[in-house]
C-alpha cells in the first residue's frame, strides 16, 4: 500500500486560509443539503483528557475520510500542544487508503476556517475591530481567518495568561495588535469576538457586547462547557455548524436550553443553510449574531482533499510503503 504522508509544514504549504475558507463553506453547503455523511462524533474519555473519531463523506467533491484528535490539556505542562490530531483520506471509488497527514494543524485551520466563512457570511462589512479569547493555535488561524475576510484594523488578545497574550499580538503584522486583561474591556467597540477557550464558564458578560458584533464561538465541544452566556444567546440570531451535533454536544446552547432560556427553535439556521441562500442571515445593522461550531468532520475531509490535490500537483509530501 502506498500511501501519500503530509506534514503540518506540508499542509501549511498547500492550502492557504482563503482557499480553506472555501473549501469548507462548501463543505457546509453539502452538509445542509444532506449530501454529506457525518456521524456525530465518538468521544473516549481517557486518564488524561479525551480522543475523538470522526468520520466522513461528501458525495459531491468526494472527499473520504476521517480523523482522530486529541484534547489533552495538560500536555502544555509537557511542552506538547493540547490537541493533536491525525488525517486519513480514502479513495472513495475503491476504499484504498489514499494519504495520512498532521491532523493538529489541520484541525486549527479548518476551524478558523470554519469561523471565517461564518464572518464573511454574517459580520457587517465594515467591521474593523476583532476580539479574541485564547492564545494558543485555534486563536492565531481565528485570527487568520476573520482577516481574510473582513479589513480588521484592530486585535485585541485576551487569555488566562498576560504572557502569552502579549506574545500572541506582537506576532501579528500589519494590524495594530494589543493584550487587554479586562474581558469588559476587549468586547466594547468589538465588531467580531471569537471565543477560542476550554472555558466551562462564559469567558465574557453577554451584556458587554454592542449591537451588530458578530461573534464565533469555537473553543468548547462538550455539553458541560460555556464560552458565552445566555444573555448573548438569547437576543442574538443563533446559526450552528450541524444542528444535531450542536444539541448534542454544545455546551453554550445545551445549558440555557436544558435552564429554560430558550429553546431548540432558537437555532436559527445551520450555516450551510444560510450559505446556499436557504435561510437568511443578518437582517441589520444592528443585530447580534452568533456561530456556533464544535466541528465536523466535513471539514478535515474537504481541507484535507484539498491539501492532498496541491500536494500532489506541487510534489509536497513523502510516499510511504505500507
Amino acid at each position: 500500500m502506498r500511501l501519500l504522508a503530509l506534514s503540518a509544514d506540508d499542509v501549511r504549504a498547500a492550502v492557504g486560509m482563503s482557499a480553506a475558507i472555501d473549501a469548507v463553506a462548501d463543505a457546509y453547503v453539502e452538509l445542509s443539503a444532506g449530501r454529506a455523511q457525518s456521524p456525530v462524533r465518538l468521544g473516549l474519555e481517557a486518564d488524561g483528557g479525551v480522543a475523538l473519531f470522526m468520520p466522513a463523506f461528501l458525495s459531491r467533491s468526494g472527499a473520504l475520510g476521517a480523523k482522530i484528535v486529541s484534547v489533552f490539556q495538560g500536555n502544555a505542562g509537557r511542552g506538547l500542544p493540547s490537541i493533536n490530531g491525525i488525517v486519513l483520506l480514502l479513495d472513495p471509488e475503491t476504499g484504498v487508503p489514499r494519504a495520512i497527514m498532521d491532523g493538529t494543524y489541520l484541525t486549527a485551520l479548518r476551524t478558523g476556517a470554519g469561523s471565517g466563512a461564518a464572518t464573511r457570511a454574517l459580520a457587517r462589512e465594515d467591521a474593523r475591530v476583532l476580539t479574541v479569547f485564547g492564545a494558543g493555535g485555534q486563536a492565531r488561524t481565528q485570527i487568520a481567518a476573520v482577516r481574510a475576510v473582513r479589513d480588521i484594523r484592530e486585535v485585541r488578545v485576551v487569555s488566562r495568561t498576560r504572557t502569552s497574550a502579549r506574545r500572541l499580538a506582537a506576532e501579528l503584522e500589519g494590524v495594530e495588535a494589543v493584550a487587554v486583561d479586562d474581558p469588559i474591556e476587549a468586547v466594547r467597540g468589538a465588531d467580531v469576538i471569537c471565543a477560542a477557550t476550554t472555558s466551562t464558564t462564559p469567558v465574557f458578560p453577554g451584556t458587554a457586547v454592542e449591537p451588530g458584533t458578530h461573534v464565533n464561538g469555537v473553543g468548547s465541544f462538550k455539553p458541560t462547557m460555556q464560552e458565552v452566556d445566555a444573555r448573548l444567546l438569547s437576543g442574538a440570531l443563533v446559526v450552528v455548524d450541524a444542528r444535531d451535533a450542536a444539541l448534542e454536544e454544545a455546551g453554550d446552547l445545551i445549558v440555557p436550553i436544558r435552564e429554560g432560556v430558550f429553546g431548540t427553535d432558537h437555532i436559527a439556521a445551520e450555516l450551510g443553510e444560510i450559505l446556499a441562500g436557504r435561510a437568511p442571515g443578518r437582517t441589520s445593522a444592528e443585530q447580534v449574531t452568533y456561530f456556533k461550531s464544535v466541528g465536523n468532520a466535513v471539514q478535515d475531509v474537504a481541507v484535507g482533499l484539498l491539501a492532498v490535490r496541491e500536494a500532489e500537483a506541487r510534489g509536497l509530501g513523502t510516499t510511504i510503503e505500507l
